[in-house]
């Protein structure tokens, strides 16, 4: 799952969780894709205690056509398993 998170106005922050679900090593891929998209990528603990990989910026669609060409160490997601979804930031506090 590819989600496209809102963190201002103007910034983004992609997350992509799952990819252990397929063998895939999140560190490495997480090492590729900022590589690739020459921004910050890292592993993160999500709530549920899961894992993912958390890119700065909107690169979502990116993010699907190298999934699906099974570039490097993204190889083994089949292209059916892969979802893009959208989400908002709340304003507010902690």
């Amino acid at each position: 799952m590819i989600k496209r998170i809102e963190r201002t106005k103007r910034k983004h922050v992609t997350s992509i969780q799952g990819l252990e679900a397929f063998g895939i090593d999140l560190k490495k891929a997480a090492k590729q894709l900022a590589s690739k998209f020459a921004t910050g990528a890292s592993v993160t603990k999500t709530p549920t205690g899961a894992e993912e990989i958390v890119v700065q910026g909107d690169v979502a669609e990116d993010v699907r056509e190298l999934l699906e060409e099974g570039v490097g160490v993204l190889k083994g997601v089949p292209p059916d398993n892969i979802e893009i979804t959208e989400e908002k930031k709340k304003k507010g506090g902690d």
